[in-house]
């Protein structure tokens, strides 16, 4: 039985345009090699300025896949450039699919990965190697739609974040008040001295976490704390904030909101999605 399903799973690749077809591959005049797995009704072409929802997969020559949307997006789109001349490039083949259309195309290698800004993989193909990719077309997109879309999607995940904040408050802080910025901060050990004042360059360690308990990071664990100067306009405000209320040997735990933290949309080099409250814990080390 398993046998079977394996060899199902062999057969159906990323998406169903992906099954091999009868009909032979075509050349445009200009050289772009090209067959329909699926033709649509529709008569609507791509528009400069419009973007795509696409399924993608591409593989090299012996077959392997390089690549399936798929994997990283349930909602691969892209942005459309209407080509300035015709060619065989990988817009050439965009600009020829109709809505619901699924095709198969044969695109040069080398000059993909050049027009793509993968240079590094330039030295591993032939001039003559081909992609062969296979592309579904599911909605041409005008940007007001995508814009209402994004703007429905981080309503929704405003709503998430707050409903999130206060079942956690409810459950862990109920009488704690924010500070003016909306920050909730609560000291768990006493330091000596003075307070940190906005003008002094502080060294902490801090463990973040997810309000879920989901670990981020913690700069305990390779003994590198964190320096910066309270005033840096680059500092996360929540951590430039919670260090003014605190004094050299304090601990705090300081409750940040997406806006006082990762920002309301998120930070794509550190992996933090949009309208992420962060749970700091922070230990103040040294301050000049």
């Amino acid at each position: 039985m398993k046998y079977k399903i394996s060899i199902l799973i062999s057969i159906i690749t990323c998406f169903t345009i992906s099954c091999k077809e009868k009909n032979e591959y075509k050349t445009t005049e200009h050289g772009l090699t090209y067959k329909y797995i699926v033709k649509s009704d529709s008569t609507l072409l791509p528009q400069e300025g419009n973007k795509l929802a696409l399924d993608v997969c591409y593989y090299d020559s012996n077959d392997s896949l390089l690549f399936n949307s798929q994997d990283i997006s349930s909602k691969f789109i892209m942005d459309f450039t209407k080509p300035t001349a015709e060619g065989s490039t990988i817009n050439d083949a965009l600009a020829m699919m109709h809505e619901g259309d699924s095709m198969s195309f044969l695109i040069n290698a080398y000059e993909f990965y050049l027009f793509a800004g993968q240079t590094k993989k330039l030295k591993d193909v032939s001039r003559t190697e081909n992609l062969r990719f296979e592309i579904k077309l599911k909605k041409i997109l005008s940007p007001e739609i995508v814009q209402k879309e994004q703007e429905k999607k981080m309503e929704e995940l405003k709503n998430e974040e707050e409903e999130l904040l206060k079942e956690f408050l409810e459950n862990n802080y109920p009488d704690l008040q924010p500070t003016k910025s909306g920050l909730y901060f609560v000291e768990t050990r006493e330091g000596e001295g003075p307070t940190v004042g906005k003008s002094n360059k502080v060294a902490i360690h801090y463990t973040a976490t997810y309000i879920n308990g989901e670990p981020i990071y913690s700069t305990y664990q390779k003994n590198d704390p964190l320096i910066f100067d309270v005033a840096d306009p680059l500092v996360w405000p929540c951590l430039a904030e919670s260090v003014l209320y605190m004094k050299k040997g304090s601990k705090a735990t300081c409750i940040a909101v997406s806006k006082l933290a990762a920002g309301e949309n998120g930070d794509k080099a550190m992996h933090i999605a949009p309208r992420k409250t962060i749970i700091f814990d922070i230990e103040l080390i040294a301050f000049k």
